[in-house]
C-alpha cells in the first residue's frame, strides 16, 4: 500500500506542472516563461527604493501554434482555448495567438514618497507566474 500512494503521488506531479506553465528551456522555441531580474540599482532606482534591491519580473515569449493554444494548460483561458478550436476549423476566424502572462502575482515595495516618508506598497501583476497561448 505504502508503495502504491508513493506512485501516485508521483503520477500526479507532472499533470500540477503542466497546468502551471512551462519555464524556458535553452533550445525551446514555444511559449514558455523566461525569467529575468531587475535590478533597481541598474536602472537609477537605488535612491528612492529600499525594499527589495531587485525582483524577478519574469516574462513570456515563444511561439503559440493553434494546437498549443488549443491545450488547456497553455491556453491563457477556457474562451482561448474554444476559439482556437473555432480557428482550427474556419481558415475566416485565423487570427495568431500571442504567449501571454496566465499568472501573475504583487510585487511588495518599500519606498520613500514624494515627501521623504517611507511608504509600503503592493503593485499588482508585476511578477509573472507562468505564460500561455492567447
Amino acid at each position: 500500500p505504502f508503495q502504491r500512494r508513493e506512485t501516485e503521488a508521483r503520477a500526479r506531479t507532472p499533470h500540477r506542472v503542466q497546468r502551471r506553465g512551462i519555464d524556458c528551456s535553452g533550445d525551446s522555441r514555444m511559449c514558455c516563461r523566461k525569467e529575468f531580474f531587475v535590478d533597481f540599482k541598474e536602472i537609477g532606482w537605488e535612491d528612492w527604493i529600499i525594499q527589495p534591491e531587485g525582483y524577478h519580473m519574469n516574462y513570456c515569449a515563444g511561439l503559440c501554434p493553434p494546437h498549443m493554444a488549443g491545450i488547456p494548460g497553455l491556453a491563457a483561458s477556457f474562451h482561448t482555448a474554444v476559439l482556437n478550436l473555432i480557428k482550427a476549423n474556419n481558415a475566416d476566424a485565423a487570427v495568431d495567438s500571442c504567449c501571454v502572462p496566465t499568472q501573475r502575482h504583487p510585487l511588495s515595495l518599500l519606498y520613500y514618497d514624494r515627501d521623504s516618508n517611507i511608504v509600503k506598497t503592493d503593485i499588482p501583476d508585476m511578477i509573472v507566474d507562468a505564460c500561455g497561448c492567447t
